[in-house]
């Protein structure tokens, strides 16, 4: 029954129509990011002229990811300043000038030289764009739902951008593939990008019937001034500090996506040079598409697995259990590396380990204030990049050529079970500080 009562409260959310248009422009959003995405590994991990190692992996998930990571702290006091409404809007336009550049680039032979880092050049800004907006829209996200349902909305939220992921990368491949039998390559590869400028300008379209101030903040808050961005990002993480519950969380979560990160790397290598060959890069990429679509829909139902558990459990004790049993799934492939234990590893450890992040969502919503809410949902997301590469860059350090080793995999299962025990020391005793933001916050729950 509780798991019920927990799938009628997630539903209900969708009640508040700021809600669902924050759904609406998230998925168009995310999807366009998928199809530029989708352009973009092709070309790197697929060519036979190029032969990606660990490193050149790690290197392209630091491309993707540091970017805002770095202009963050600069940018992160808009959020507190500007109606996260119009970023939004102003991200979607830019995003669509941009995709169409890419096309442009692209249909005219951008597969080299000064054109190559053109495009590169464009794909970054992109989805740098994309980490801004984010922010955004996570910042924003309190102002559309009651304040006894930010678990339900953070459970949903992060489901949003894997199943967006997984709708623009089909759609992207399945117009490549179509539009590669009838047209020509340049043509074909640049369709995908005209598909991406089409979901930006539908995400500004559905962002810009939000009102001015809907997603905060409102008139009258304290807004920091362009010669307080040290002193506003300083305020940032000094507010996330003494927030304990959502500091914790906060580094979880960082440690999760570590996690991810190395095997991510290890997936890719595994499928590229292990399991697959310059031969067959038609099936490898196959292959590889399922192994991220199943790892996704992982990601995608996690907030079915989250929800009932923390409105069951608390915050705490799914925390904790996600963290342990992300350990367990981690070991499937380490006792018989075949591909259904990938598959089968990927989709658990997709479950298990953005369900963490669903539970450190819902403590950084519920533990900030409004008033720097914008440049902590900045810090978080600049975290949970770096979290990525990170455990990118470990994988290029520590995997042979083709990705094949059994002691890492046993080592990513041991660093689940330590997060998951350090976890349990910070967090003893504190039961109903997790709870907070949820439906538990007045009536205990959970051990």
């Amino acid at each position: 029954m509780w798991r019920v009562d927990a799938l009628r409260r997630l539903a209900q959310l969708l009640r508040h129509p700021a809600f669902r248009r924050l759904v609406a422009v998230r998925t168009l959003s995310q999807g366009g990011d998928a199809v530029v995405q989708v352009g973009m590994a092709a070309y790197i991990l697929f060519s036979p002229q190029t032969q990606p190692n660990a490193w050149a992996i790690a290197a392209v998930i630091a491309l993707v990811m540091l970017p805002f990571s770095v202009v963050g702290p600069f940018v992160s006091p808009i959020l507190d300043r500007f109606p996260r409404q119009r970023i939004v809007v102003v991200c979607d336009l830019i995003r669509l000038v941009l995709a169409i550049a890419s096309f442009v680039v692209v249909v005219s032979g951008g597969a080299a030289g000064s054109r190559q880092v053109l495009l590169f050049g464009l794909l970054l800004v992109i989805l740098g764009l994309n980490r801004l907006q984010l922010a955004a829209l996570g910042a924003g996200m309190p102002h559309t739902v009651a304040a006894n349902e930010y678990l339900e909305a953070a459970a949903i939220m992060p489901m949003v951008g894997p199943i967006s992921g997984m709708i623009g990368g089909l759609l992207a491949g399945g117009l490549r593939l179509a539009s590669g039998r009838l047209l020509s390559p340049a043509w074909a590869d640049s369709l995908v990008f005209a598909l991406a400028a089409v979901m930006f300008a539908a995400a500004a379209l559905v962002a810009a019937r939000f009102g001015g101030h809907r997603l905060g903040p409102h008139a009258g808050e304290i807004r920091s001034t362009w010669a307080d961005v040290w002193t506003g990002l300083s305020v940032g993480v000094r507010e996330l500090w003494h927030a304990r519950p959502a500091f914790v969380g906060v580094g979880m979560v960082f440690g999760a996506r570590i996690g991810y990160g190395v095997l991510m790397t290890m997936v890719i290598l595994l499928y590229r040079h292990y399991f697959g060959s310059d031969e067959n890069l038609e099936s490898v990429m196959v292959e590889m598409g399922v192994w991220f679509l199943v790892s996704g829909a992982g990601f995608a139902l996690s907030g079915l697995v989250a929800t009932p558990s923390a409105a069951r459990l608390g915050v705490r004790l799914t925390l904790l259990g996600s963290l342990a049993l992300a350990g367990l799934a981690q070991l499937i492939p380490a006792g018989a590396l075949t591909r259904p234990a990938l598959l089968g590893a990927g989709f658990l450890l997709g479950l298990f380990l953005q369900s963490v992040k669903i539970c450190g969502d819902t403590l950084t919503q519920a533990h900030i204030c409004d008033q720097v809410r914008g440049r902590v949902m900045v810090i978080y997301d600049i975290v949970n990049n770096l979290g990525l590469v990170v455990g990118a860059v470990v994988a290029a350090a520590t995997l042979p050529a083709d990705g094949n080793s059994w002691p890492t995999l046993v080592a990513l299962a041991g660093w689940y079970f330590l997060l998951a025990a350090v976890f349990a020391l910070l967090s003893r005793g504190q039961t109903a500080s997790y709870n907070r933001g949820t439906v538990l916050a007045d009536g205990g729950g959970g051990s």
